[in-house]
């Protein structure tokens, strides 16, 4: 075994910071069934941790202490690796500390989040040479990848009806990101498509709302995120309703109501994360977490028919979701399936390949795709909150 802080000579063929986080656990269990000959480089601050994880993972290779905030470390740990994943967070902080480092390195970069900002980083900053994912997550990831794959079963796709949502425990570093989605950081609330353009405070949250394959009545906000709002110009979408999803969740609701200047950046993020971390356990607390996405998308097909694509995914474990999409993009990059550039995990990543995965996921629970509404007879609004 190497010094804690030096990793040895042995290039590995990834390297994973925050390999021992829920993500980054998640995304190795996959590397390890899938590409059990995989060599790793497993970091952190906390070593030990990370070496707990190598021995669980089966998987050849060392656990090394790094700080990614030390620009030396972090070119230390990235030295040798032919693919390093970004499973830190959270990603207003981190941003393009590791990318950049990947890239000084020679190595190709995956990042589960990311969107538009890292975007930008790496782009403004100067020419990213190599390849790098990012977004390849659940949220976004998976979110913009499912609608992309219906749009492309139709000839000429039009609207897109969208309901997404969580309930499960949040880290302290999701929670800091989660918090500025909500403020603005990643898309726009209560936005939506018209026209193939970006209308603002075009819908209204509702409230008492029944889905398909939810438990109960739920409450629904509007978002057009950064990744939703690219979906006209890649699929020809003309109209976009796209709705989060919140299952009761009365501490949480609470919690976030109180917290309106942490989600625009004018008081303290870290102890509004913590605050909302703690709100979501009690909220989950003697419940089973799930992951819920609808989507359906009506156009035309080649004939000029009327028709409609529909799909739902019901999952028990986000990150587990995450980790599979990290997962699946290290691998394509390892097998040589991305070209160089930055890229978007919906834009480069195999729907088909995917779909197959997440049918094999222990954490999936349903999948369903189908030639017919799943959402006109049970969104039943009861009232705008």
């Amino acid at each position: 075994m190497s010094d804690h802080s030096t990793p040895s000579d042995t290039a590995p063929a990834l390297a994973v910071v925050g390999a021992y986080g829920a993500v980054g656990a998640a995304a190795l269990r996959v590397i390890a069934e899938r590409r059990p000959d995989t060599v790793v480089r497993l970091g952190g601050r906390d070593r030990t941790q990370a070496e707990a994880l190598l021995a669980k993972s089966g998987l050849r290779g060392e656990a090394v202490e790094v700080d990614l905030y030390d620009g030396r470390s972090a070119a230390r740990f990235c030295r040798g690796a032919r693919v390093v994943l970004n499973c830190a967070g959270p990603s207003y902080q981190v941003l393009d500390k590791v990318a950049w480092a990947a890239a000084a390195a020679g190595a190709d970069y995956v990042d589960p989040g990311g969107d538009e900002p890292l975007l930008e980083a790496l782009t403004r900053t100067g020419t990213f040479t190599g390849t790098a994912v990012i977004t390849a997550g659940m949220q976004p990831g998976l979110t913009g990848l499912l609608p992309r794959h219906l749009c492309a079963t139709l000839d000429d796709p039009r609207r897109l009806t969208a309901y997404v949502g969580t309930m499960d425990r949040l880290t302290p570093a999701g929670a800091a990101d989660y918090l500025l989605s909500l403020g603005g950081a990643y898309g726009e609330a209560r936005g939506a498509i018209r026209g193939g353009i970006r209308v603002e405070r075009e819908l209204e949250p509702r409230t008492g709302v029944e889905l398909p394959y939810a438990n109960n009545r739920v409450d629904v906000y509007p978002y057009l995120s950064f990744e939703s709002a690219r979906l006209p110009e890649l699929t020809g979408l003309t109209e976009i309703d796209w709705y989060n999803v919140f299952d009761g969740g009365a501490h949480m609701m609470n919690c976030l109501s109180r917290l309106q200047g942490a989600m625009r950046g004018e008081s303290d993020l870290t102890a509004a994360a913590e605050e909302l971390t703690r709100a979501a356990a009690l909220d989950l607390f003697g419940r089973d977490p799930f992951q819920l996405m609808l989507f359906e998308v009506t156009g035309t097909d080649d004939a000029g028919r009327p028709a409609i694509r529909s799909l739902a995914l019901r999952a028990g474990d986000t990150y587990a979701l995450t980790g599979l999409v990290g997962a699946l993009a290290v691998l394509a990059v390892l097998d040589g399936a991305v070209p160089p550039g930055v890229h978007f995990g919906s834009d480069v990543l195999d729907a088909q390949s995917v779909l197959a995965a997440l049918r094999a996921e222990p954490a999936v629970g349903l999948l369903e795709i189908v030639d017919r509404p799943i959402l006109a007879a049970r969104a039943m609004e009861e009232g705008e909150l």
